[in-house]
């Protein structure tokens, strides 16, 4: 059976993508020695249920995955991270999808890693990458080990709030 190129399936699902609006973001960094990996979980509002429907079929499912991770990555790469002076690749190592409570509250969630360079003492981080303007609230939270403290924090000129909590966390909002 030949396959027509645009099915009334992939022109639903075209559709209902494009309906797909993000509401809310929160970030998960965690430092240990040598390595910081975070957790970034993106909620959305999925009125046509769309990753409904991309859950429904593991080919869908694997090729909306795929893009998701090669559109993140390539996000991230585009960010300029430098740990103590030297630069760093953070990687795309997970994307997952599931639902808040119902079908048309789908979240993503990306898994990033990367090797740092930290050493005994004081230690900077910096992540350099274009202004953009978000339509949605979002919370980032670093977690340092124990015993670390939290010096300096420079946000830039964004408008995020942010509080340090305990020396070593630091929970940024962003409105």
């Amino acid at each position: 059976m030949t396959r027509l190129p645009y099915s009334p399936e992939d022109k639903w699902l075209e559709r209902a993508s494009e309906m797909v609006q993000p509401i809310h973001a929160q970030g998960f960094f965690h430092v240990a020695q040598n390595h910081i990996s975070y957790y970034i979980v993106f909620d959305y509002n999925d009125p046509l249920r769309y990753y409904y429907r991309i859950l429904q079929d593991q080919q869908l499912y694997e090729q909306e995955t795929q893009t998701l991770y090669q559109n993140m990555q390539q996000l991230i790469d585009q960010e300029k991270v430098v740990v103590n002076g030297q630069r760093v690749r953070p990687v795309v190592e997970m994307v997952d999808i599931g639902f808040r409570g119902r079908p048309t509250r789908p979240f993503i969630v990306f898994a990033v890693s990367f090797k740092a360079p930290l050493k005994p003492g004081v230690n900077t981080y910096e992540n350099t990458y274009e202004p953009e303007t978000i339509s949605y609230n979002y919370e980032a939270y670093w977690i340092l080990p124990p015993g670390s403290t939290i010096l300096e924090v420079d946000m830039g000129p964004g408008n995020e709030e942010w509080s340090i909590v305990g020396g070593n966390i630091l929970a940024i909002y962003g409105r």
